[in-house]
């Protein structure tokens, strides 16, 4: 069962308890989705400890003559087997983000650039990059994913959109930011140096990203 459904499931055994009985595996949940425990593994256990609480509930008990008093003793041991996240930087973000959208570009490039010398097509269409070119991908990709994530932390965990009040002054900025890159493009493209990339050397330098991200995003 995948992690959506899981959740979805976890919301319907809610329903079915107690005020009381609710808000303390609520608690639960928080502790356990805080923790560093695989996410999979992590709805596994809190379904159980859901199912736990409903058969214990019909037979007249409350969750903490279930689990105990504290909500987070009973995931306590599996909590602690697990090494806590090291939270990545909130620069470190925007580099992998960069490098990941320059990476792509270079892997674009050189399978782009193969198929057409390959069919006997204009070689300069993805023979040749501008610097600017290079500024806008790296900085605009940060902007594009920030708009992403906005967007699905306005998501419930049903996928339904939550009410939120619309935020006319961040729209008028992400506006304003993508209509002077455009321009900035239409302007400024020819004064940057044009750098001659051949296909092969584009997917040697996607090939170099992605190993870059592997082993230094991702080391682990």
């Amino acid at each position: 069962m995948k992690v959506k459904a899981m959740m979805k499931q976890n919301n319907l055994l809610r329903e079915q308890m107690t005020p009381s009985n609710r808000s303390y595996y609520e608690d639960m949940i928080l502790a356990m989705r805080a923790s560093s425990v695989d996410a999979v593994r992590a709805e596994e256990l809190l379904l159980e400890a859901a199912e736990l609480l409903l058969k214990g509930q019909a037979k007249g008990k409350n969750a903490k003559q279930i689990f105990g008093e504290k909500p987070g003793d009973y995931f306590k041991d599996v909590m602690d087997s697990v090494p806590p996240r090291i939270p990545r930087s909130r620069l470190k973000n925007s580099m992998m983000i960069s490098w990941s959208a320059l990476t792509l570009l270079f892997g674009t490039m050189g399978i782009a650039g193969l198929i057409t010398q390959w069919s006997g097509g204009p070689h300069e269409l993805f023979g040749q990059l501008s610097l600017f070119t290079l500024v806008v991908v790296g900085a605009g990709s940060i902007l594009l994913v920030e708009l992403i994530m906005k967007w699905m932390a306005s998501l419930s965990e049903d996928d339904s959109p939550k009410p939120k009040t619309f935020d006319i002054k961040a729209l008028g900025i992400y506006i304003g930011i993508a209509v002077i890159a455009v321009f900035a493009g239409i302007f400024l493209d020819n004064l940057f140096p044009v750098i001659p990339v051949s296909p092969w050397v584009s997917l040697a330098l996607a090939a170099a990203g992605g190993l870059g991200l592997k082993f230094i995003f991702f080391p682990s």
